[in-house]
């Protein structure tokens, strides 16, 4: 028998110093993003459907096409921020 840990489909925008993705990551159940993050133990967070944007100089996005992936990782420690959509 196997078990499965309930999870929840959220919505989020990631920026990092070179690119913003906005996607969907999978957390527990009434969980806290903040507690999802710093539960990695392997640093990388999954985020699927995403959508990318290359970053250049002073943050500015290089072009307004969205790259879309079927699923990106994402080192956590280079998140500056990241938030709900």
């Amino acid at each position: 028998m196997q078990m499965q840990i309930p999870k929840q489909k959220v919505r989020v925008k990631i920026k990092t110093e070179s690119f913003v993705v906005k996607g969907t990551i999978y957390t527990m159940v009434d969980g806290r993003l903040s507690d999802y993050m710093t539960s990695q133990k392997n640093r990388f967070i999954p985020i699927t459907d995403a959508e990318v944007q290359y970053l250049g100089e002073g943050g500015k996005i290089l072009d307004e096409k969205k790259n879309k992936r079927d699923v990106v990782f994402i080192n956590v420690d280079k998140i500056e921020m990241i938030e709900y959509l």
